[in-house]
């Protein structure tokens, strides 16, 4: 469990370094990053108030980064 846990607190750190750099790849990471741990955390029975404010905090973020992302560099 701790492995899996590091894997996905990874990908969310080089989501945001895309996402920093405004790159499309970091909004593609990074939503698959979301739904990745939103499915760790159902899987290891975590849900209570801070699951369900992370998920709606995410998403919310989602929908932001969603609407600029026209505009971000599609290169690498």
């Amino acid at each position: 469990m701790p492995a899996i846990y590091g894997i996905l607190v990874a990908t969310n750190f080089i989501a945001c370094v895309g996402l920093w750099y405004f790159k499309q790849w970091g909004v593609q990471l990074y939503i698959v990053s979301v739904f990745a741990k939103t499915l760790f955390y159902i899987l290891a029975d975590q849900l209570g108030f801070g699951f369900y404010f992370n998920c709606s905090v995410s998403f919310i973020f989602i929908i932001i980064m969603l609407r600029f992302y026209p505009k971000m560099n599609p290169n690498l």
